[in-house]
């Protein structure tokens, strides 16, 4: 008997480690994020698949939020549900659905069909309703007490993140905190290249503009070695001072990686992936084109991981260029290819960040790639560095000035 308690006591202690472990690593994914969003994906991943369950939904009265995971609610039955779980007592820490009491009977009917069976109040304050649903485990097993406790940890845990998020997207839009952001910019332009090189066989020509103060854009030209010069755009998710601190980091990785993988590029982007993925956790991702170029050889090798598709413009035809793999930083384990490019006087390499095509006129349509194809065609003749500046106005008048959407990035190569 004694022997069965000690197996059964070490079971316990190995499952509340195991759960400690679980919350930690929670709660640090959860506030290196600002981004609601980014919460919550974090906040139900945790939650539903440490419990194993399959339906749930989080509510916040003062920061008029509701997101939920496993099944549809259409809008009247939504409406039902904010006004009547204000309703439900503040003073129970959970509750079955099917104890909801009379007075409540929409509520319970809507949250039965939709297979929601508990309700655990993480509210701090009468003033404040903060409501998590749950559904049974995959295998219809009921809840124990352990699941509800462990449920309210991580949910304590989010609530906190969210105001944090709420509260820091205050103070970004009032006051833009101005001191930092400066600073940021400062360090971020103080990455990019200071001046672009002067190649025998291509022109280079860059244009970067961010949307903010700090964006998430990045690009890169490393230094020479033996004829060859590493070019890199990026694009890191998301916007603002967290996406430029991950480009900042990114910048840190790439170019100590240049040096030990200069000649294999496809290996360079294998080994910055599974860095990447250690900063970010798998929580943020860069999507990345790496191209090295051949002066003496005039020819480009290239590797695409996850980039929207740059395009080669030659006299014959268009091609793009995604011969590569998976973004980086979101897997941990990831291989990819290179592809050769041997090039011709006159050909043409165009790569941007999404922002570019994505750049809208007053009427909500998009520029568009077909639209920077056309326009290479007409000024191929042109400098890389006329193309660029040319294309940047053309865009800029068809959107006719309007701020643009998402940071705008764009490098143009050309062989002379």
């Amino acid at each position: 008997m004694e022997e069965k308690k000690i197996d059964s006591l070490k079971r316990e202690l190995k499952l509340k480690q195991f759960q400690f472990n679980s919350i930690y690593e929670f709660s640090s994914s959860l506030y290196s994020s600002f981004d609601i969003d980014n919460i919550m994906r974090i906040y139900f991943s945790t939650l539903m698949g440490q419990m194993g369950i399959s339906k749930s939904f989080f509510f916040d009265s003062e920061n008029k939020l509701f997101r939920k995971r496993g099944f549809k609610l259409s809008e009247d039955k939504l409406e039902v549900l904010f006004k009547e779980i204000k309703k439900t007592d503040d003073e129970i820490f959970y509750l079955k659905v099917d104890d909801l009491p009379e007075q409540l009977v929409n509520l319970k009917s809507i949250l039965l069909l939709k297979e929601i069976h508990y309700l655990v109040n993480i509210s701090e304050s009468k003033k404040r309703k903060i409501i998590l649903g749950l559904g049974y485990k995959f295998n219809r097993i009921k809840l124990g007490s352990e699941d509800i406790e462990f449920s309210f940890f991580i949910s304590r845990f989010a609530s906190s993140a969210i105001d944090n998020a709420f509260m820091i997207g205050k103070i970004i839009e009032s006051k833009r905190i101005e001191h930092e952001i400066n600073i940021a910019r400062d360090i971020q332009l103080s990455l990019l290249p200071q001046k672009i090189p002067e190649l025998e066989n291509f022109e280079i020509s860059v244009i970067y503009e961010p949307i903010n103060e700090v964006g998430g854009d990045y690009y890169d030209i490393l230094k020479e070695k033996n004829g060859i010069t590493p070019v890199l755009i990026a694009d890191v998710e998301g916007k603002g001072l967290s996406a430029a601190l991950l480009a900042a980091s990114s910048q840190a990785v790439f170019r100590s990686l240049n040096e030990l993988y200069f000649f294999e590029p496809a290996k360079f982007i294998s080994k910055a992936n599974s860095l990447i993925y250690d900063l970010t956790r798998g929580n943020r991702f860069i999507t990345l084109f790496w191209m090295l170029i051949d002066d003496a050889k005039k020819s480009v090798t290239y590797v695409n991981a996850g980039h929207v598709e740059p395009l080669l413009i030659s006299k014959s035809k268009v091609v793009s260029l995604s011969k590569g793999g998976f973004l980086t930083g979101f897997v941990g384990n990831a291989k990819y290819e290179k592809e050769i490019l041997q090039l011709k006087i006159g050909d043409i390499i165009v790569a941007f960040t999404d922002g570019v095509p994505e750049v809208e006129n007053p009427d909500k349509r998009e520029f568009g790639q077909e639209a920077i194809i056309d326009f290479i065609k007409k000024n191929k003749k042109l400098s890389a560095y006329k193309i660029s500046e040319k294309l940047f106005k053309t865009i800029n008048n068809f959107s006719h000035n309007k701020k643009f959407r998402d940071d705008f990035t764009l490098i143009t190569i050309k062989v002379k």
